[in-house]
Parts: C-alpha cells; structure tokens; sequence
C-alpha cells in the first residue's frame, strides 16, 4: 500500500486515472507535505489490504489476536459472517447479514480495542494536520429482491469516535450515523440505497451534517473508491476535499463550516465500517478491499 500512495504519486500525472490503489490525486496532494525537504513533518501512515487476516473470523465475539488487531461488533453470531473472500484478488473482506436476520440487525469493525484513535482533524494552531482517507468498498445482494431499488441496508465507512462499533454505528430504520457517534466518512442511507453522502458529525447533542449529498452510487458488485484530504493551508473554501474514484468533487468543507459546532473537532477518530440491514430476511454483504489513513505531524 505505501509504495501505492506515494512514489507513482508524486512522478505520474495520472490525468483521468483510477486504478484499484490509492487515488493519485488524492494521495499526490497528501505526498507534497509529507515529504518536504526540511522534514519537517512526520508522515504517520496506517493502511491494511486485508492480505493477512488470519483465524475462523465468522465465530465468536470478537477477533483481535495475530495480524488481525479489529473489534468485531455483530447483533446475531448465527446469521451474521465476516470472512476473506475466497473469490477476490489482494484479501478482501466480507461483512455480510443472510437473508435469516431479522430487521434492523448490524455487523461491523473498528481499528484496535474500541479504545485508542489514529488522529483528530483539527483548527487550531499546532494541531491543523494535514490528513487523508480512502477506502475502496462494494456491496452485494446476499439475496434476490435485496437491491439498490428498495433501500433495504445501509453502510457507513469512514473515521468515527473510538468505541462506535458497538451495533449502533447506523440508525434503525434510517440507517444513517447516530448521532452519538461523531465522526466523518461516507453513508449510505435506507432512504434512497443509491446514493453515497458524504458527512461529518460532532460529538451529540449535534446533529449530522451531510456535506456532499449524492457523490456516488453504488453498483451491485462493483468497488468503489472513497477518500478525502483536509488541508489546514488550502483556501478557506476548500479545506476539505473528496475523492470519488480519483475524481475531486466540486463541493467541499469549507473553513467556516469546520469552525462550527457540528464539526468534530479535535475530536479523536477511528477507523470504522459498519453495514445494517434494515428488512427483516433480507440480506446484505459489504466488501472492503483497503483502507488508508495518513496525517501529517511536526
């Protein structure tokens, strides 16, 4: 993953470019500060392919031992799996609810023991890292009739609160964030199960924020890349920028928007992935191919 990010990066222009690795654009940008011929930053770089996860992950409460170091949230050990796909290049990983789940049911994962945080996003003077995420994830139909249609499951990915996979990562019957898990990231909500929103939320009693609205749709059995930068020196209009399949969007988090109270500010962040579905018998099965996270510190 690191030699992805950073040395085709900085000398390939990968105009129009979307590979299954990291997006260039993105990751260029991030490359610039990283490695400044001062060093005075410190790259802080955490990335995971899924290639060596090891042991009988669909048992059990949680799996956090070998190369594995995830908590594993599932509301029914019986009808809920989390498996490497046996039939996909580079380790993948499956989170999946079979059509004999009841409603309102979710399986997810976070980084670590629900207890320590990769990074914060922050303002303030000596705490305005530079930071990038990116994820590439795809869904599936685990049965006939569960399809983008009919919003009958809903994901989020993204950076969240530690403790957040606690199987309310996602709202019933909405399915979009709880309000007492702040974060930012990309959703899919029960509403309209073709559309991607990206969002960010601060710690409750705030509300969710849906910044970017509709940035993508997912298609059935088909990846998809997810990322965003926050430049602390960018333009005030364009602090935050999101990625979709090595495209920049054309809308962004503004300086003024990060200053309000809805933003999680200097508030500690983790990686999380989480899928409910909302119908009873109906199924779904969310695959995460990587994900990357960076921050750039004195």
């Amino acid at each position: 993953m690191l030699g992805n990010i950073l040395p085709a990066s900085i000398y390939t222009g990968h105009f129009g470019q979307s590979s299954t690795g990291p997006s260039p654009r993105l990751w260029g940008k991030l490359a610039d500060v990283a490695m400044n011929p001062d060093g005075s930053g410190r790259l802080v770089l955490v990335t995971d392919d899924f290639s060596c996860m090891t042991g009988a992950l669909s048992t059990g409460a949680k799996f956090d031992t070998g190369a594995n170091h995830y908590d594993l949230h599932r509301e029914d050990t019986t009808n809920h799996t989390i498996v490497i796909a046996s039939d996909e290049k580079g380790g993948v990983l499956q989170l999946a609810v079979d059509s004999g789940a009841g409603g309102n049911e979710e399986i997810g994962i976070e980084l670590g023991d629900q207890t320590g945080q990769l990074g914060q996003i922050s303002d303030t003077a000596g705490d305005a890292h530079v930071t990038a995420f990116e994820c590439r994830v795809k869904w599936k139909a685990v049965t006939t009739g569960a399809t983008w249609t009919n919003g009958e499951f809903v994901s989020a990915i993204g950076l969240l609160g530690p403790g957040s996979n606690d199987g309310n990562v996602l709202t019933d019957t909405s399915g979009i964030p709880t309000a007492a898990n702040h974060g930012i990231g990309f959703h899919v909500p029960a509403d309209d199960a073709n559309t991607i929103n990206f969002f960010y939320e601060a710690a409750s009693p705030q509300t969710r924020v849906d910044a970017i609205s509709d940035i993508g749709a997912p298609v059935d059995d088909t990846f998809i890349k997810l990322g965003f930068l926050y430049n602390p020196a960018a333009t005030d209009a364009k602090r935050i920028s999101v990625y979709v399949d090595n495209v920049e969007q054309g809308t962004y988090v503004t300086a003024t928007n990060i200053a309000t109270a809805t933003f999680p500010d200097a508030e500690a962040l983790n990686f999380v992935a989480a899928t409910k579905v909302i119908t009873a018998s109906k199924g779904v099965e969310m695959s995460l191919d990587w994900w990357a996270f960076a921050q750039v510190i004195a």
